[in-house]
């Protein structure tokens, strides 16, 4: 698969477009935001599902869903880690800004990713457009992997509930500051999925061993859960152990699209019309 790359003053970026638009590289400054590639992969002994069975690295969309389930209102299947990450993708360079697109299938819709880099700042942009005459449900989820091993520190919003979506619990966790220091002291060969429930605000500040800060915002009315994924060595057993962590702003109240759906919480957009979403990364002084 063809690697393209592109400068943007600070920012160098590498992404793959056959490979569902993955960005394999994203670097500020030269310090690198998402982790790599693995110098070699091997695949789980045992099916941890679709999506790793092949590398797991850098940056790809999640959507419909990242649980694989089925299509509300279908009996079509999803499938893991949704759709997007699976297709060929078109991609364009236009001034400070690369254009991902795609057509998805479930559901019919048209999916666009704008990445416009501005100064110290890096602006997503998402627009999804219905292809038939039905309306569009869905979850999208920014599948952000980032160098676990090099977050210092971070600020995570408050929430009603901190629930571990793999087993289903909430845990005894009260406030974000006894979350980020639950986080970094992960002992190696943990993991966990974590739900931040009605966040309170849609932020979030990370700090790096080598002194970079970088803020990401999105809009927590439209992205009430926010989960976290660390994984500090402890998944997947049997394959390409890994150290990486996320923070996803969900538009739903899990990562699964049918659940959140009989949740109530979901994304939608009728025939006719366009829904589109920005989150910001900004890299702080």
């Amino acid at each position: 698969m063809k690697l393209l790359k592109a400068d943007f003053d600070n920012w160098h970026i590498e992404y793959i477009p056959d490979d569902g638009a993955r960005i394999a590289v994203l670097r500020y400054d030269g310090h690198d935001l998402l982790t790599g590639r693995p110098d070699l992969f091997r695949a789980p002994d045992r099916f941890y599902g679709e999506y790793e069975t092949r590398p797991v690295f850098g940056y790809d969309d999640c959507f419909p869903t990242v649980d694989p389930c089925s299509l509300p209102g279908r009996e079509s299947e999803c499938r893991d880690h949704g759709e997007l990450c699976w297709q060929k993708w078109n991609t364009e360079l236009r001034g400070n800004s690369l254009i991902c697109t795609t057509d998805c299938l479930l559901p019919a819709v048209k999916f666009r990713r704008r990445l416009t880099f501005d100064g110290s700042r890096l602006s997503w942009r998402f627009e999804v457009t219905p292809q038939q005459d039905e309306k569009a449900v869905f979850l999208h989820v920014m599948h952000a992997l980032l160098p676990l091993e090099n977050i210092v520190s971070m600020e995570i919003p408050e929430c009603t509930k901190i629930l571990n979506e793999i087993d289903s619990r909430e845990t005894s966790l009260k406030s974000s500051k006894e979350l980020g220091e639950y986080l970094l002291a992960f002992q190696p060969g943990s993991f966990e999925m974590l739900l931040l429930r009605e966040i309170a605000d849609g932020s979030v500040k990370l700090c790096f061993r080598n002194g970079l800060k970088l803020e990401i915002r999105f809009d927590n009315h439209l992205f009430p859960t926010l989960g976290i994924w660390w994984n500090r060595g402890g998944y997947p057993h049997g394959g390409q152990l890994r150290t990486e962590c996320a923070f996803e702003p969900i538009p739903g109240t899990c990562s699964d699209l049918s659940k959140s759906y009989r949740d109530g919480v979901f994304l939608s957009v009728t025939p006719g019309e366009k829904l589109c979403w920005d989150v910001t990364w900004s890299v702080l002084q």
